[in-house]
Parts: C-alpha cells; sequence; structure tokens
C-alpha cells in the first residue's frame, strides 16, 4: 500500500511540474515554500525551466544549512514572518502539504509580493481554501491542486 501511496504521490507530482512548466516557462523566479526534507519537486522544476532561479525555503535552519541543492538555492525563513526581500520578483510561490495554520501567511506573502500562490494540500484536506478565491488545478482530471492567482 505504502508503495501505492509513493506512486500516485510521484505521479501528482510529475503533472505539476509539467503544469508549472506550461504556464510559468518565462518565470524569473519561483519559489516553494516549507520545503522540509523533500527537495525533488524543486530540482524537476530547475530541470524543466533552467533560465528561472528556484529557491526553496524553511525554517528549519539546520536542514537548510545541510543541503547542497545545485542550481536551486536554500534558505532558511519563517513564512509566518517572511523577509519580504527574499521573495521578490517570484511569479509563482508554492508549498507541498503545508499545515492549514500557515495558509494565511502564504496569501499574505503571495499579495505582498505580486506572485500567484499554488497550495498542494494533503490529500482531500482543503484547509480554508474558498471557492471564490481560490480555483481547483486540474491536470487529467485530476485535482492536483489549489491557485490563487494574483490578478483573480
Amino acid at each position: 500500500m505504502a508503495q501505492v501511496i509513493r506512486d500516485l504521490s510521484r505521479i501528482l507530482f510529475e503533472q505539476l511540474v509539467d503544469w508549472i512548466k506550461q504556464n510559468y516557462g518565462d518565470a524569473r523566479k519561483i519559489i516553494e515554500i516549507g520545503v522540509g526534507h523533500r527537495i525533488d519537486v524543486a530540482e524537476r522544476i530547475s530541470q524543466a525551466l533552467p533560465l528561472a532561479e528556484v529557491l526553496v525555503t524553511d525554517k528549519d535552519e539546520s536542514w537548510v544549512r545541510s543541503q547542497k541543492p545545485g542550481r536551486i538555492r536554500a534558505v532558511a525563513d519563517d513564512v509566518t514572518f517572511p523577509s519580504f526581500n527574499l521573495y521578490q520578483g517570484a511569479s509563482l510561490i508554492y508549498s507541498l502539504h503545508p499545515p492549514g495554520e500557515i495558509l494565511h501567511a502564504l496569501e499574505k506573502l503571495a499579495n505582498g509580493i505580486g506572485a500567484d500562490l499554488l497550495v498542494v494540500p494533503i490529500s482531500d484536506e482543503r484547509h480554508n481554501l474558498t471557492q471564490d478565491r481560490w480555483r481547483e488545478l486540474v491536470v487529467r482530471g485530476r485535482i492536483v491542486g489549489w491557485l490563487l492567482n494574483k490578478h483573480g
């Protein structure tokens, strides 16, 4: 069962990376917030969009210091008290499986810098993603996340 879940997760993230490549191909900067110990999605985005700066943040400073992520820049930052200058120029901010309590901080940050925000909740968890502001991101018939557009 665990292998099935890993396979579904891998497929979902591959579809997510493809969607980001198609929709943010001209982005100068894309940021993953709360990367945790899973940097593979950011690595795939970096490979798919070699001209974009890919930045990952996490509030665990020791983890960030331990990373040697190649082209990806890893920075310790707490989204609830963000260093706004880190995020300037980003077209897209995304977070994979964020805890519900940081959603407001993610929205505030994305709005503050004028970036789109993409959230991939754990399974069908929707937290406070209201339909009037958030839209389902559907790829090949499957909901892969929720998008809050800076212009929408």
